[in-house]
């Protein structure tokens, strides 16, 4: 790509401390031009309106349409969002919304379906939507791979954690909606499982600890990428305990297939087009916990070079940047 040629991407959220998933997606959008800040609302009345971009990227925005105190709808936050693609849209040649969940974790009861047909009407205002499961393209909303994660090498201690040669792991943000607890209150003596992840929450993390037997080994905190690659490279699987009809696509399922580690997931509609369309070795679908549990106790995974290279393949940086320039043609931007 020539330098005249090279776009001018605004992108929003330009860091987000503890997710990766920011500047994995930055890295592969430099490829297409130079990357700044979409600028925030407060600052689009100065200097920053008259900034001009090509494309403006936007992740997370619809956050705001939840209240995270009540769970409810915010229609200050609502609102706000609705003006600021409005202003966004007269900065920008194009924009593009990135879906990744149906509605806010913190949507609760009702709400989540009022936020749901918010969001569908949002993502209309934009001129195109990036969704990262393909049972939810359609012509508006265009499949681009979540990407891989990128595994450093480091010492991680893990050896001082003393773990049994065979476990299973839980691993991400341990937040009350995973329902974690429920696999810990049903575990059996001879599986042990490690539950790793920052838990910003005092009272969620008081309750795992109330659940964390012998089998447990229960790790509330911050984990370094070192840890985190050798716990996980170490474990039988990687276990994915929440489908609410929230989650498009779990990052946590990305990273066990970056290390090539099998996931035992609960069957979501991701997990059901994944092992349709791409591999069904590397994720196995489980009905509940007792289904899960039954087929930790039960199954030896044995994946082989090719289930690996192949789910892989998939979410490579080649594979979503093939994707994006696929949706940037189709823009008029390339």
């Amino acid at each position: 790509m020539t330098q005249r040629s090279r776009l001018r991407i605004a992108y929003f959220p330009f860091t987000n401390d503890g997710n990766r998933y920011t500047d994995n997606f930055k890295k592969i959008l430099a490829q297409f031009g130079d990357i700044a800040e979409a600028p925030p609302l407060k600052k689009l009345f100065g200097k920053a309106a008259f900034t001009r971009f090509d494309v403006l990227i936007l992740n997370w925005s619809d956050n705001s349409f939840i209240n995270r105190r009540t769970g409810g709808i915010s229609p200050l936050g609502v609102v706000k969002e609705f003006v600021r693609i409005g202003i966004y849209k007269l900065l920008a040649r194009k924009t593009v919304f990135v879906r990744h969940n149906m509605y806010p974790h913190d949507a609760t009861g009702p709400h989540r379906a009022t936020a749901s047909r918010i969001i569908a009407r949002y993502e209309r205002c934009f001129d195109l939507c990036w969704v990262h499961s393909g049972h939810l393209a359609e012509d508006w909303r265009q499949y681009v791979p979540h990407p891989l994660y990128e595994v450093e090498n480091g010492d991680s201690g893990i050896d001082r954690l003393a773990l049994p040669s065979h476990y299973f792991v839980v691993f991400g943000r341990l937040l009350s909606y995973k329902k974690i607890e429920r696999l810990l209150e049903i575990l059996p003596p001879d599986l042990h499982v490690v539950v790793c992840g920052s838990c910003p929450d005092p009272a969620y993390r008081d309750l795992l600890k109330q659940h964390a037997c012998s089998n447990v080994t229960l790790l509330a905190e911050f984990i370094p990428d070192a840890l985190a690659r050798d716990l996980i490279m170490r474990s039988d699987g990687m276990l994915i305990c929440h489908a609410e009809d929230d989650m498009i696509v779990s990052g946590s399922i990305v990273y066990a297939i970056s290390l090539g580690i099998p996931v035992f997931a609960m069957e979501t509609a991701f997990v059901h087009w994944f092992r349709e369309n791409v591999n069904d070795r590397m994720v196995l679908a489980t009905r509940d916990f007792h289904d899960m549990i039954a087929q930790m106790r039960q199954h030896r995974f044995e994946l082989d070079d090719a289930d690996v290279k192949t789910a892989q393949a998939h979410f490579s940086d080649s594979a979503v940047t093939k994707s994006v320039a696929r949706t940037f043609n189709r823009l008029g931007l390339l």
